[in-house]
């Protein structure tokens, strides 16, 4: 969303409305099939520069030539290779405004990020003046924070929150705060009251430091590798504080986990002791519904291929009122994304059709888990008619975030 700064409050400009953007598309997609070649040529151009954002348009056009089959293809490649590209960067902000309250500033940057966050009553209200240019996402917000002297929340249903803080003792006050791309680190020593909370008696050489993970909130990641985190002091002994490869499923529309760690108190004093970690983030990106129609008794397998995921149908079966059918997602390279049983992949919605019917899947189980990919059977019940077609949403790529950290502790035990 565009904006400009008038009588020191934000107000927003126009924007191509929905049914435009609609429109404009359908014209492109028609002149995608145009005699001259230059204008195939530059409506291919500007379909594509309309950005990824058209890509659930386009999955719903049904070309009218091989050529226009063959364009619309290579359009959305692109757009999801865009997609794929922009999702593992972090968000950006540019933003210059007087005296504006924080509740609108907050609004601008989340219609530039596509990132919630909001602030309550009198801090909503505060007004502040900001100027960024092209700055990350939680550069931004951390100095919203200490602008307004607020701390950054996570929320439980995925969004951020700015928190007045109105009790300096509720709070941390010795951290270290670092940035990998989308992701904000911290390393914090914890309160007192944690510190006994988590520590046994007589243990006061050693202290607890709590680490926290944030991922921008627009992101859905499946799940975390998380680890090594380790200690090392000046004479380059290394202390694993967490073992390596953890495996965190994110469940829910979370934006951020946490762990605690000990460390002995005579190790983290040590000059140059610092705290080294790894994880690792695997995001989904670009769902998309794969149609298949009820195979006949030499049409399966059937596949699929869009983006980086080849789809096939594997298996159908029937009996009364019920329908159990075989799907398979492989992707182009391992992401270590189908690890578990407790795999993510679990949530992807299945749907059988019919005439005037379509329902959701009552079972699901795994036949294969793979380093690239996954195969499952749903099971379909109390179908009131023949079924005709399954559809299934799986994403057509997967990107893996990779990111290491290198705090100091020098400030931190002070």
């Amino acid at each position: 969303m565009s904006f400009v700064v008038l009588c020191n409050e934000i107000r927003y400009g126009p924007l191509a409305a929905e049914q435009d953007l609609r429109e404009q598309i359908a014209r492109l997609v028609a002149a995608l099939d145009a005699p001259q070649r230059s204008v195939r040529d530059s409506a291919e151009k500007e379909l594509e520069a309309l950005g990824w954002r058209i890509l659930p348009e386009l999955s719903e056009v049904v070309p009218s030539s091989p050529e226009v089959a063959q364009r619309l293809a290579r359009i959305r490649e692109r757009l999801i290779a865009q997609r794929v590209h922009q999702e593992a960067m972090e968000s950006r902000v540019t933003l210059q405004v007087e005296q504006t309250s924080l509740e609108a500033i907050l609004s601008a940057i989340q219609s530039q990020t596509g990132n919630t966050v909001i602030a309550r009553g009198e801090l909503a209200r505060e007004r502040i003046s900001v100027s960024y240019h092209d700055a990350p996402f939680w550069k931004v917000i951390d100095g919203l924070a200490e602008q307004t002297r607020a701390e950054v929340t996570l929320e439980s249903d995925g969004g951020v929150e700015l928190l007045r803080n109105e009790n300096p003792g509720k709070f941390f006050t010795q951290r270290q705060v670092t940035y990998a791309g989308p992701v904000r680190i911290t390393v914090e020593k914890a309160s007192n009251e944690q510190q006994n909370q988590t520590l046994a008696p007589r243990s006061a050489e050693r202290m607890v430091l709590n680490v926290t993970l944030a991922w921008e909130p627009r992101l859905r990641p499946a799940m975390l590798w998380w680890g090594p985190v380790e200690l090392m002091t000046a004479s380059e002994v290394h202390h694993v504080l967490l073992p390596s490869r953890r495996e965190i499923p994110i469940m829910g529309p979370r934006c951020g986990v946490e762990t605690a760690v000990v460390v002995d108190g005579e190790l983290g004093k040590g000059q140059g002791a610092t705290i080294r970690g790894a994880f690792e983030l695997v995001l989904p990106v670009c769902s998309e519904t794969f149609r298949f129609a009820r195979p006949g008794e030499k049409a399966i397998p059937a596949r699929k291929r869009v983006g980086d995921v080849t789809v096939t149908l594997t298996s159908w079966s029937e009996k009364p009122e019920m329908v159990a059918v075989g799907l398979r997602a492989q992707y182009g390279e391992p992401h270590d994304a189908f690890a578990s049983h407790r795999g993510w992949f679990y949530r992807w919605q299945a749907e059988i059709e019919g005439n005037g019917y379509r329902k959701t899947f009552d079972r699901l189980e795994a036949l294969w888990l793979g380093d690239d990919g996954v195969e499952l059977v749903y099971r379909f019940s109390g179908l009131p008619g023949p079924a005709t077609a399954v559809r299934w949403t799986v994403p057509l790529a997967i990107v893996k975030i990779p990111a290491e950290f290198d705090i100091a502790l020098e400030k931190l035990i002070q």
